[in-house]
Formats: C-alpha cells, structure tokens, sequence
C-alpha cells in the first residue's frame, strides 16, 4: 500500500497540470488535455492507469493510482510510459487471465536521508529509488518529522526544509510498517552509506524491527573510476547524470542508484552484485555491529599528514586557519584531515584559545557534547571569534 503524501499541493486548475506534464514530457507541447498515463511498480498489479493529482515539492509529482496516492520522479513516472506498449489498456480481469508471472525482488535500492540537526536521530525526509532490470523502476519520497520538529539553521540552509514542512509529518517510526519491505534481504546502496544506515538506526526507535539487508557505498565504488571529487554531484556531472535538485531526498536516491548502475556498466559487470564482488567492495550486514563499528574514526597521527597539492587558494576561508575536529563523521577522520591542510588550514588536536573553526561531527543515539565542542561554546560565550561548521558545511567548502 502506498502511502498518502503530506504537505503537497493539488494541481489549482487543469492548465497547471497540463503544464506541468509538459515541462516533465508527459505530455506532447501541442497538446490540449493531459494524455492518459500509466504506472507500473510494486504499488500496482501489471500496469494500471494513474492521474497527476499535484506536487509534494519541486521535484516530486503526486499521482493517483485507484483509490491510492504515491509520490514519485516524473523521470521515472515519463520511463513508465515508454514501456507501457500496445496491451497496456488490458483489463484487469483479461490480465489474470494470464499465468502470474514469477515476481523478482530488486536489482538493489538507493536512500537518501536528509537530517535536521547534527544528530542522527533527526531524519527529516527520506528518499528511495528501486532498481530493476537495470533501470529506476519505483521511487518513494516522504517528509519526516524529527524529535520535536527541531531544526538546526545549518541543516535547512543545505535541503531547504523547514519545520513548517513537517509539522504534520509523520515520524519515521510510524511510516515504517509501509516501507519496512524495501529494506528486507535487499541490497543498499547510499552516497556515504554510513551516515545513512547511522540515520535509519538512530531515526526509528523500533530499531529492532529493522529487517537484515546488506550495504554497500557508491563513494567507494566512484573511488576507482571518477577522477577528482567524489561527491554526489561531482559523480552526477562526470557521468552526465541529471541532478536537479541536490539535497532533495529523492533526487539525490535516483541519482546514487544511477551512479551505482554507471559504475556497473563502466566495468561490464551484468549486475551490481557482480561488480562489488569483482571490484573486492564489502557488502555489509546492517545487523553485523562489528561490520558497522569499522566505519567508526580513527586516530590520526596529525604530523604525519602534509598537503598533496601543489598550492593553496590563499583567499580560501580555510587558509591558515587553526581547526579542530570533533564527533563522529561520514567520512574517515584522516580523509577530512587531509582535505583541511590541502586547503592551508592548521589541523590541531585540541581546542584552544587559538583555535578558529571547529568542525562538528554527529552526535549518536543521544550522545552527550564532547568536550571540545563544549569548549567552543564556553569560548564564543566569552567573546572569542570562532567559528562552528557541522560535517555539510565543512565538505561544501573542500570540496566546492
């Protein structure tokens, strides 16, 4: 059963749609009225005919489907319809006619979670592309609402949502029962995989009803094959992959499923199991903690990491900048060590009066402020300039 889309807006007269429909070429320029439209996927049996109703946000189309509403990608709605062929128009009755067909799971699923504050805990949407046969076949988008509705500004400056958009959200606990299915005995892929499967863990407090299922991280899969940055859109614009709207939960899901099937093809694989086994790319139990706990930091050895660029941008903000770390972040510490001294920033272990920017990482299931972070803060209380960045920020400026 899908779920019925909160906060979205109805098309407010037949020519928005129309419009619409056009600009997402699901329907012909010349057209009068909207064309039939057909949805195929795992909220309907074969394919069946659907309406366009209105949108959840700029990206996201809400569409009928019977007596149904389900948020999906015009992308993805536009691809339904090339497939959809002559028999598409096959009554219900005359299609159970037929032998059923064996059904097949998917090739694997792409999430995306967006956060309102620093703590894994505060999902706030989540966006889900199905792959099959080689293709996006089904999407899923919804807006969450966190721990009481609480928003961190440097969270909304990077997704845009705000806590008027999910004040009547439901919580990631009591959608769950709808899209537990996605996630059972599937293969996960996400951009940065630990921060989302950190995320679905601490977001849902009935974490143990959390089906087994095996990931794996496009960032490592890009490792060998996309020169440069390996962010999202970096990945998206070396592929020529559309990405739209970065930061949107659904965009950034269909955009890591099609980075991950670009990565497939690049090396002939004929599936994306086949490629992580060829490459010797770990899939990894969600329910195996020791597998989990790997992705945990490290200490660096701050001496021993020098810049590998050949010069520094003297008017980046990083330049000559003392910084500190602290929490847990996305990435390898030693990785976000080096991305800072490649920028001319002076990495140091501790916070101190000198200290100028500190970064901070999440916060796990509750975790109580560290002490450097609460230095900080006593420090900027007192008066001194210093300047906090959370883990989105700080990427945004390396890696910009």
């Amino acid at each position: 059963m899908a779920i019925q889309p909160t906060n979205w807006q109805p098309f407010a007269s037949d020519e928005e749609r129309l419009n619409y429909l056009k600009e997402h070429k699901l329907a012909p320029q010349g057209a009068k009225a909207p064309k039939a439209l057909f949805y195929s996927g795992v909220f309907a049996e074969g394919t069946e005919p659907c309406t366009a109703e209105g949108t959840a946000d700029s990206c996201t189309l809400v569409i009928q489907v019977g007596e149904r509403y389900h948020c999906i990608h015009p992308d993805c709605l536009a691809e339904m319809q090339k497939g959809a062929g002559r028999g598409r128009e096959r009554t219900k009755a005359a299609r159970e006619r037929k032998a059923p067909a064996k059904a097949t799971g998917p090739d694997f699923v792409a999430i995306d979670f967006e956060t309102a504050t620093s703590s894994y805990e505060s999902a706030c949407a989540l966006g889900i592309a199905v792959v099959r046969d080689g293709r996006v076949a089904e999407t899923w988008y919804h807006l969450l609402q966190p721990p009481q509705n609480r928003y961190e500004e440097a969270n909304v400056r990077v997704h845009g949502i705000t806590p008027s958009q999910t004040a009547d959200a439901p919580t990631l606990d009591q959608i769950w029962p709808e899209i537990r299915h996605f996630f059972d005995g599937t293969l996960v892929v996400a951009h940065n995989a630990r921060f989302d499967t950190s995320v679905l863990r601490s977001s849902l407090r009935q974490s143990d009803g959390i089906p087994n299922f095996k990931f794996a991280d496009t960032v490592q899969m890009v490792r060998n094959i996309v020169p440069g940055r390996h962010t999202l859109d970096a990945c998206c614009a070396y592929f020529d992959i559309p990405l739209e709207h970065h930061h949107n939960a659904l965009d950034d899901a269909v955009a890591c499923a099609n980075v991950a099937l670009c990565c497939v093809r690049s090396v002939g694989c004929e599936s994306l199991r086949a490629f992580l086994k060829q490459e010797g790319f770990p899939q990894t139990d969600f329910h195996r903690r020791n597998n989990f706990n790997r992705f945990q930091r490290k200490s660096v050895r701050l001496g021993d990491v020098h810049a590998t660029v050949d010069q520094f941008d003297l008017t980046h903000p990083l330049y000559q900048k003392t910084l500190v770390f602290t929490g847990d972040l996305s990435i390898d510490r030693s990785e976000a060590v080096q991305l800072a001294v490649n920028k001319g920033a002076v990495v140091k272990s501790g916070v101190s009066g000198k200290t100028q920017i500190v970064v901070l990482g999440r916060r796990e299931n509750g975790a109580a402020m560290s002490s450097k972070e609460k230095k900080a803060r006593e420090l900027i209380a007192a008066g001194k300039e210093l300047r906090l960045l959370n883990e989105e920020e700080f990427l945004a400026l390396v890696r910009g």
